[in-house]
Protein backbone atom coordinates (compact mmCIF):
# COMPACT_ATOMS: atom_id res chain seq x y z
CA UNK A 1 0.00 0.00 0.00
CA UNK A 2 2.57 2.31 0.82
CA UNK A 3 4.66 1.41 -2.24
CA UNK A 4 1.37 2.29 -4.57
CA UNK A 5 1.15 5.76 -2.02
CA UNK A 6 4.41 6.62 -3.19
CA UNK A 7 4.22 5.94 -6.79
CA UNK A 8 0.86 8.32 -6.85
CA UNK A 9 2.58 10.94 -5.53
CA UNK A 10 5.81 11.09 -7.57
CA UNK A 11 3.33 10.64 -10.38
CA UNK A 12 1.70 13.55 -9.23
CA UNK A 13 4.93 15.67 -8.79
CA UNK A 14 5.93 14.86 -12.16
CA UNK A 15 2.47 16.28 -13.71
CA UNK A 16 2.98 19.26 -11.48
CA UNK A 17 6.25 19.62 -13.27
CA UNK A 18 5.56 21.11 -16.59
CA UNK A 19 8.31 22.48 -19.43
CA UNK A 20 9.54 25.76 -18.76
CA UNK A 21 8.17 28.63 -20.96
CA UNK A 22 10.30 30.33 -23.27
CA UNK A 23 11.34 34.20 -21.91
CA UNK A 24 13.96 35.62 -19.70
CA UNK A 25 14.57 33.56 -16.07
CA UNK A 26 15.25 35.25 -13.02
CA UNK A 27 15.54 33.70 -9.69
CA UNK A 28 16.21 36.09 -6.96
CA UNK A 29 16.99 34.88 -3.61
CA UNK A 30 17.26 37.00 -0.17
CA UNK A 31 17.94 36.50 2.90
CA UNK A 32 15.51 37.30 5.74
CA UNK A 33 17.47 40.39 7.11
CA UNK A 34 16.90 42.53 4.22
CA UNK A 35 18.34 45.80 5.41
CA UNK A 36 21.67 44.33 5.59
CA UNK A 37 22.07 40.52 4.89
CA UNK A 38 24.09 40.44 8.26
CA UNK A 39 23.78 37.67 11.43
CA UNK A 40 25.36 37.18 14.44
CA UNK A 41 27.23 34.31 14.65
CA UNK A 42 25.18 31.21 15.50
CA UNK A 43 21.78 32.76 14.02
CA UNK A 44 20.05 30.46 11.76
CA UNK A 45 19.05 31.97 8.56
CA UNK A 46 16.22 32.00 5.70
CA UNK A 47 16.11 32.47 2.24
CA UNK A 48 13.23 34.00 0.17
CA UNK A 49 13.32 32.17 -3.29
CA UNK A 50 11.09 33.63 -6.02
CA UNK A 51 11.41 32.07 -9.73
CA UNK A 52 9.92 34.38 -12.23
CA UNK A 53 9.36 33.97 -15.93
CA UNK A 54 9.47 37.52 -18.23
CA UNK A 55 8.56 39.00 -14.50
CA UNK A 56 5.98 36.75 -13.85
CA UNK A 57 6.46 33.92 -11.04
CA UNK A 58 6.54 30.34 -12.23
CA UNK A 59 4.35 28.16 -10.96
CA UNK A 60 5.43 24.60 -10.06
CA UNK A 61 8.99 25.20 -10.55
CA UNK A 62 11.22 22.55 -10.02
CA UNK A 63 14.42 23.52 -8.19
CA UNK A 64 17.49 22.37 -5.99
CA UNK A 65 19.10 24.30 -3.18
CA UNK A 66 22.33 24.03 -1.43
CA UNK A 67 24.25 25.37 1.33
CA UNK A 68 27.43 26.35 1.69
CA UNK A 69 30.00 28.16 3.53
CA UNK A 70 31.59 30.28 0.70
CA UNK A 71 33.44 28.35 -1.91
CA UNK A 72 33.58 24.65 0.06
CA UNK A 73 31.65 22.08 -0.77
CA UNK A 74 27.41 22.45 0.03
CA UNK A 75 26.70 20.48 3.50
CA UNK A 76 23.18 20.46 2.79
CA UNK A 77 21.13 19.71 -0.91
CA UNK A 78 17.65 19.49 -1.48
CA UNK A 79 15.20 19.91 -4.13
CA UNK A 80 11.60 21.18 -3.40
CA UNK A 81 8.79 22.46 -6.36
CA UNK A 82 7.50 25.66 -5.67
CA UNK A 83 3.45 25.93 -6.56
CA UNK A 84 3.35 29.64 -6.77
CA UNK A 85 6.83 30.16 -7.65
CA UNK A 86 8.20 30.79 -4.41
CA UNK A 87 9.28 29.47 -0.60
CA UNK A 88 11.33 30.49 1.82
CA UNK A 89 14.56 27.92 2.48
CA UNK A 90 16.19 27.86 6.01
CA UNK A 91 19.52 26.63 7.75
CA UNK A 92 21.62 26.79 10.42
CA UNK A 93 24.13 29.65 10.81
CA UNK A 94 27.97 29.96 11.15
CA UNK A 95 29.69 29.26 14.35
CA UNK A 96 32.53 31.33 12.95
CA UNK A 97 32.84 34.52 10.88
CA UNK A 98 32.52 34.67 7.23
CA UNK A 99 29.68 33.64 4.39
CA UNK A 100 27.10 31.50 4.45
CA UNK A 101 25.86 30.73 0.37
CA UNK A 102 22.39 29.32 -0.43
CA UNK A 103 22.38 28.66 -4.18
CA UNK A 104 19.08 27.55 -6.52
CA UNK A 105 18.94 25.81 -9.72
CA UNK A 106 15.72 25.98 -11.92
CA UNK A 107 15.45 22.46 -13.50
CA UNK A 108 13.50 21.31 -16.51
CA UNK A 109 11.35 18.37 -16.59
CA UNK A 110 14.57 15.95 -17.10
CA UNK A 111 15.97 17.39 -14.44
CA UNK A 112 18.50 19.54 -15.85
CA UNK A 113 19.38 22.86 -14.49
CA UNK A 114 18.67 25.30 -16.77
CA UNK A 115 19.22 28.72 -14.83
CA UNK A 116 20.84 29.07 -11.20
CA UNK A 117 21.94 31.99 -8.71
CA UNK A 118 22.73 32.69 -5.18
CA UNK A 119 22.56 34.84 -2.62
CA UNK A 120 25.36 34.93 0.21
CA UNK A 121 24.13 36.06 3.66
CA UNK A 122 27.26 37.81 6.43
CA UNK A 123 28.49 36.51 9.93
CA UNK A 124 30.03 39.18 11.38
CA UNK A 125 32.32 40.14 8.69
CA UNK A 126 33.56 42.65 10.46
CA UNK A 127 35.51 40.37 12.77
CA UNK A 128 36.76 38.24 9.43
CA UNK A 129 41.21 38.74 9.12
CA UNK A 130 43.69 37.07 7.02
CA UNK A 131 45.28 33.65 7.18
CA UNK A 132 48.29 34.97 5.36
CA UNK A 133 50.64 36.51 7.80
CA UNK A 134 53.57 39.06 6.62
CA UNK A 135 57.24 37.74 7.08
CA UNK A 136 59.72 39.52 8.62
CA UNK A 137 61.51 40.72 5.84
CA UNK A 138 58.26 41.74 3.59
CA UNK A 139 58.96 45.98 3.70
CA UNK A 140 62.87 45.34 3.41
CA UNK A 141 61.88 42.74 -0.18
CA UNK A 142 60.07 45.53 -1.55
CA UNK A 143 62.20 48.43 -0.44
CA UNK A 144 65.18 46.61 -2.27
CA UNK A 145 62.56 45.57 -5.41
CA UNK A 146 61.63 49.42 -5.90
CA UNK A 147 64.86 50.55 -5.24
CA UNK A 148 66.50 47.71 -8.10
CA UNK A 149 63.31 49.56 -10.13
CA UNK A 150 64.72 52.64 -9.84
CA UNK A 151 67.90 52.25 -11.37
CA UNK A 152 66.30 51.39 -14.70
CA UNK A 153 65.99 54.36 -16.94
CA UNK A 154 62.41 55.15 -17.41
CA UNK A 155 63.02 56.02 -21.51
CA UNK A 156 59.95 57.51 -22.09
CA UNK A 157 58.04 57.08 -25.67
CA UNK A 158 55.80 59.42 -25.31
CA UNK A 159 53.28 60.05 -28.68
CA UNK A 160 49.87 62.33 -29.11
CA UNK A 161 46.86 60.06 -29.87
CA UNK A 162 44.80 62.50 -31.79
CA UNK A 163 42.15 60.08 -32.43
CA UNK A 164 41.36 59.96 -28.63
CA UNK A 165 41.82 63.73 -27.83
CA UNK A 166 38.82 65.82 -27.45
CA UNK A 167 37.89 69.45 -27.45
CA UNK A 168 39.35 69.77 -23.30
CA UNK A 169 41.34 66.75 -23.14
CA UNK A 170 44.89 65.71 -24.70
CA UNK A 171 45.21 62.46 -24.78
CA UNK A 172 49.15 60.78 -25.01
CA UNK A 173 50.52 57.10 -26.10
CA UNK A 174 53.16 56.19 -24.09
CA UNK A 175 55.88 53.51 -23.23
CA UNK A 176 58.18 53.60 -20.27
CA UNK A 177 61.19 51.30 -19.42
CA UNK A 178 60.36 49.44 -16.15
CA UNK A 179 61.73 46.30 -14.21
CA UNK A 180 65.01 45.32 -16.79
CA UNK A 181 66.16 46.55 -19.67
CA UNK A 182 63.69 46.37 -22.76
CA UNK A 183 60.77 45.50 -20.77
CA UNK A 184 58.25 47.95 -20.97
CA UNK A 185 55.16 49.64 -19.51
CA UNK A 186 52.58 50.75 -21.96
CA UNK A 187 49.87 53.58 -21.19
CA UNK A 188 47.18 56.35 -22.03
CA UNK A 189 47.52 59.84 -20.25
CA UNK A 190 44.79 61.85 -20.63
CA UNK A 191 45.81 66.04 -19.92
CA UNK A 192 43.20 68.26 -19.39
CA UNK A 193 43.68 71.57 -21.50
CA UNK A 194 42.46 73.80 -18.79
CA UNK A 195 45.44 75.66 -16.84
CA UNK A 196 46.77 73.23 -13.91
CA UNK A 197 47.90 72.39 -12.30
CA UNK A 198 45.71 68.79 -11.42
CA UNK A 199 46.13 66.23 -9.63
CA UNK A 200 46.32 62.78 -11.15
CA UNK A 201 44.67 59.06 -11.19
CA UNK A 202 46.17 56.07 -12.18
CA UNK A 203 44.04 53.65 -13.47
CA UNK A 204 45.05 49.77 -13.00
CA UNK A 205 43.63 47.06 -14.58
CA UNK A 206 41.43 44.11 -13.95
CA UNK A 207 42.68 40.58 -14.81
CA UNK A 208 43.06 39.28 -18.15
CA UNK A 209 44.57 40.17 -21.09
CA UNK A 210 43.15 42.86 -23.72
CA UNK A 211 43.18 46.44 -25.27
CA UNK A 212 43.25 48.82 -22.67
CA UNK A 213 41.87 52.58 -23.85
CA UNK A 214 42.58 56.09 -22.21
CA UNK A 215 39.98 57.41 -20.08
CA UNK A 216 38.72 61.03 -20.46
CA UNK A 217 36.13 61.09 -17.83
CA UNK A 218 37.76 62.05 -15.19
CA UNK A 219 40.30 64.27 -17.41
CA UNK A 220 37.23 66.65 -18.51
CA UNK A 221 36.57 67.54 -15.31
CA UNK A 222 40.32 68.74 -14.14
CA UNK A 223 42.44 65.34 -13.35
CA UNK A 224 44.99 64.12 -15.13
CA UNK A 225 44.38 60.28 -16.00
CA UNK A 226 46.45 57.48 -16.81
CA UNK A 227 45.40 53.85 -18.14
CA UNK A 228 48.05 51.16 -18.08
CA UNK A 229 48.00 47.49 -19.33
CA UNK A 230 50.33 45.21 -17.30
CA UNK A 231 51.92 43.16 -19.76
CA UNK A 232 54.11 44.33 -21.84
CA UNK A 233 52.94 44.47 -24.87
CA UNK A 234 51.77 47.46 -26.91
CA UNK A 235 47.76 48.47 -26.60
CA UNK A 236 47.42 49.73 -30.26
CA UNK A 237 47.88 45.82 -31.43
CA UNK A 238 44.55 44.28 -34.00
CA UNK A 239 42.39 42.78 -31.25
CA UNK A 240 42.96 39.08 -32.44
CA UNK A 241 46.40 39.85 -31.37
CA UNK A 242 45.32 39.99 -27.65
CA UNK A 243 43.33 37.11 -28.13
CA UNK A 244 46.16 34.69 -29.04
CA UNK A 245 48.35 35.99 -26.34
CA UNK A 246 45.62 35.32 -23.61
CA UNK A 247 45.45 31.84 -24.94
CA UNK A 248 48.73 30.97 -25.86
CA UNK A 249 52.18 32.82 -23.89
CA UNK A 250 50.06 34.81 -21.30
CA UNK A 251 47.82 31.84 -20.49
CA UNK A 252 46.99 31.28 -16.34
CA UNK A 253 50.03 33.88 -16.19
CA UNK A 254 48.70 34.62 -12.69
CA UNK A 255 50.39 31.57 -11.62
CA UNK A 256 53.12 32.27 -13.62
CA UNK A 257 56.72 31.29 -11.56
CA UNK A 258 55.48 31.46 -8.25
CA UNK A 259 57.92 29.00 -7.01
CA UNK A 260 60.72 32.08 -7.00
CA UNK A 261 59.94 34.97 -5.21
CA UNK A 262 62.06 37.13 -7.48
CA UNK A 263 60.65 35.94 -10.78
CA UNK A 264 56.38 35.76 -9.97
CA UNK A 265 54.78 37.27 -12.66
CA UNK A 266 53.15 40.15 -10.40
CA UNK A 267 56.69 41.73 -8.97
CA UNK A 268 57.52 43.15 -12.47
CA UNK A 269 53.24 44.08 -12.41
CA UNK A 270 54.08 45.86 -9.16
CA UNK A 271 57.33 47.64 -10.59
CA UNK A 272 55.35 49.03 -13.41
CA UNK A 273 52.63 50.24 -11.51
CA UNK A 274 55.36 52.18 -10.10
CA UNK A 275 56.91 52.90 -12.93
CA UNK A 276 53.54 54.97 -14.14
CA UNK A 277 53.26 57.14 -11.16
CA UNK A 278 57.23 57.63 -11.64
CA UNK A 279 56.36 59.27 -14.87
CA UNK A 280 53.52 61.43 -13.80
CA UNK A 281 55.56 63.04 -11.74
CA UNK A 282 57.44 64.29 -14.90
CA UNK A 283 54.70 65.90 -16.26
CA UNK A 284 54.28 69.41 -15.47
CA UNK A 285 50.42 69.79 -15.69
CA UNK A 286 50.88 67.95 -12.67
CA UNK A 287 50.51 69.38 -8.87
CA UNK A 288 53.05 66.73 -7.91
CA UNK A 289 51.00 66.27 -4.62
CA UNK A 290 47.40 64.91 -5.29
CA UNK A 291 47.95 61.23 -6.51
CA UNK A 292 45.27 58.56 -6.34
CA UNK A 293 45.09 54.92 -7.78
CA UNK A 294 42.12 53.42 -8.66
CA UNK A 295 40.85 49.47 -10.11
CA UNK A 296 38.66 46.69 -9.70
CA UNK A 297 39.07 42.74 -9.66
CA UNK A 298 42.92 42.52 -10.10
CA UNK A 299 42.94 46.39 -10.01
CA UNK A 300 41.51 46.34 -6.99
CA UNK A 301 44.50 44.43 -5.31
CA UNK A 302 46.88 46.19 -7.07
CA UNK A 303 45.05 49.76 -6.10
CA UNK A 304 46.20 48.22 -2.69
CA UNK A 305 49.51 47.00 -3.65
CA UNK A 306 50.39 50.37 -5.40
CA UNK A 307 49.06 52.84 -2.65
CA UNK A 308 50.99 50.64 0.30
CA UNK A 309 54.71 50.44 -2.22
CA UNK A 310 54.49 54.11 -2.72
CA UNK A 311 54.10 57.30 -0.48
CA UNK A 312 53.44 59.07 -3.20
CA UNK A 313 50.02 58.05 -3.47
CA UNK A 314 47.24 59.89 -1.15
CA UNK A 315 44.57 58.10 -1.80
CA UNK A 316 42.52 55.33 -3.28
CA UNK A 317 40.03 54.00 -4.75
CA UNK A 318 39.07 49.56 -4.90
CA UNK A 319 35.94 47.76 -6.35
CA UNK A 320 36.30 43.82 -5.46
CA UNK A 321 39.92 43.32 -4.70
CA UNK A 322 41.53 40.45 -5.96
CA UNK A 323 44.83 39.21 -4.83
CA UNK A 324 43.79 38.58 -1.04
CA UNK A 325 44.30 36.42 1.40
CA UNK A 326 45.79 33.41 -0.83
CA UNK A 327 45.77 31.06 1.60
CA UNK A 328 42.43 30.90 2.70
CA UNK A 329 42.01 27.75 0.83
CA UNK A 330 44.67 26.42 3.03
CA UNK A 331 42.77 26.67 6.18
CA UNK A 332 39.14 26.24 4.65
CA UNK A 333 38.01 28.85 3.80
CA UNK A 334 37.82 31.04 0.88
CA UNK A 335 40.57 32.66 -0.69
CA UNK A 336 41.00 35.04 -2.81
CA UNK A 337 41.51 35.33 -7.05
CA UNK A 338 43.33 33.99 -8.46
CA UNK A 339 42.16 31.07 -6.21
CA UNK A 340 45.76 29.85 -6.70
CA UNK A 341 45.63 26.98 -3.41
CA UNK A 342 41.97 26.18 -3.76
CA UNK A 343 40.83 22.37 -3.85
CA UNK A 344 41.14 21.88 -7.66
CA UNK A 345 44.91 22.58 -7.35
CA UNK A 346 46.54 20.41 -4.70
CA UNK A 347 49.99 19.79 -6.49
CA UNK A 348 50.17 24.17 -6.51
CA UNK A 349 50.65 23.82 -2.63
CA UNK A 350 53.79 23.58 -2.48
CA UNK A 351 55.94 25.41 0.56
CA UNK A 352 58.08 27.19 -1.67
CA UNK A 353 54.72 28.79 -3.15
CA UNK A 354 52.78 29.14 0.24
CA UNK A 355 55.54 31.23 1.50
CA UNK A 356 55.94 33.03 -1.59
CA UNK A 357 52.25 33.99 -1.97
CA UNK A 358 52.82 35.66 1.58
CA UNK A 359 54.81 38.64 -0.70
CA UNK A 360 52.39 38.87 -2.89
CA UNK A 361 48.83 39.11 -0.67
CA UNK A 362 47.09 42.73 -1.31
CA UNK A 363 46.41 41.40 2.88
CA UNK A 364 49.29 42.00 3.57
CA UNK A 365 50.04 45.21 1.69
CA UNK A 366 47.00 46.21 3.57
CA UNK A 367 48.56 46.15 6.73
CA UNK A 368 50.92 49.11 5.48
CA UNK A 369 48.62 51.83 4.29
CA UNK A 370 48.23 54.92 5.64
CA UNK A 371 45.72 57.16 3.29
CA UNK A 372 42.44 57.49 2.49
CA UNK A 373 40.24 54.82 0.82
CA UNK A 374 37.54 53.97 -0.69
CA UNK A 375 35.51 50.41 -1.11
CA UNK A 376 33.19 48.95 -2.75
CA UNK A 377 31.92 45.63 -3.61
CA UNK A 378 28.61 43.12 -3.20
CA UNK A 379 28.00 40.02 -1.71
CA UNK A 380 27.46 37.83 -4.46
CA UNK A 381 30.89 37.61 -6.18
CA UNK A 382 32.17 34.37 -7.42
CA UNK A 383 35.34 35.71 -8.90
CA UNK A 384 36.66 37.43 -5.77
CA UNK A 385 35.32 35.47 -2.73
CA UNK A 386 33.81 38.43 0.13
CA UNK A 387 35.59 36.50 2.89
CA UNK A 388 39.26 38.05 1.41
CA UNK A 389 38.05 41.40 0.75
CA UNK A 390 37.16 41.78 3.95
CA UNK A 391 39.92 40.04 5.53
CA UNK A 392 41.85 42.42 3.65
CA UNK A 393 39.61 45.54 4.13
CA UNK A 394 39.55 45.10 7.92
CA UNK A 395 43.20 45.45 8.82
CA UNK A 396 43.21 49.11 6.74
CA UNK A 397 43.59 51.42 9.68
CA UNK A 398 43.62 54.61 7.77
CA UNK A 399 40.40 56.61 7.28
CA UNK A 400 38.11 54.29 4.54
CA UNK A 401 34.66 54.24 3.29
CA UNK A 402 32.54 50.82 2.10
CA UNK A 403 29.87 51.27 -0.10
CA UNK A 404 27.42 48.29 -0.42
CA UNK A 405 25.53 46.31 -3.65
CA UNK A 406 24.59 43.58 -1.67
CA UNK A 407 22.94 41.72 -5.03
CA UNK A 408 25.80 42.37 -6.94
CA UNK A 409 28.55 39.82 -8.51
CA UNK A 410 31.44 40.36 -9.71
CA UNK A 411 30.59 44.02 -11.35
CA UNK A 412 29.63 47.33 -10.47
CA UNK A 413 26.50 49.85 -10.96
CA UNK A 414 26.13 52.61 -11.75
CA UNK A 415 25.23 54.05 -7.87
CA UNK A 416 28.92 52.35 -7.18
CA UNK A 417 30.65 54.58 -9.86
CA UNK A 418 28.87 57.58 -8.72
CA UNK A 419 29.51 57.45 -4.87
CA UNK A 420 33.61 56.87 -6.47
CA UNK A 421 33.65 59.43 -8.82
CA UNK A 422 32.12 62.15 -5.98
CA UNK A 423 34.34 60.87 -3.28
CA UNK A 424 37.30 60.71 -5.66
CA UNK A 425 36.53 64.43 -6.67
CA UNK A 426 36.13 65.55 -3.15
CA UNK A 427 39.63 63.91 -2.54
CA UNK A 428 41.07 66.13 -4.78
CA UNK A 429 39.09 69.69 -4.96
CA UNK A 430 37.12 69.63 -1.78
CA UNK A 431 33.24 69.81 -1.11
CA UNK A 432 32.05 71.60 -4.68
Amino acid sequence: MRKILLLIGLSLLMQTVGAIPKGKIRIEITPDHTEDWCYQVGDSVAYDVVVTVDGKPLENASVKYTFAREKMPAYETREAVLPEGRMRVRTAGMECPGFLTCRVFLLDEQGRSVANDLAQAAFEPGKLRPMTWMPEDFEAFWEQAKAENAKIPMAPRVERAEAWCTETVDVYYVRLQSFRKDNYVYGYVSVPKSKGPHPAVLYVPGAGVAKVKPSTYMAEKGVITMTIGIHGIPLDMPEENYEILKNGALLNYQYANLDNRDQYYYKRVFMGCIRAIDYLFTRPEFDGERMMVSGGSQGGGLSIITTALDPRVKYFVCFYPALCDHMGYLYDRAGGWPHMFDRVRPYYRTPDRILNSRYYDAANFARLIRVPGFFSWGYNDLSCPITSMYSAYNVVTAPKVLELELRNGHRRSDRQNRLADAWMLRQFFGER
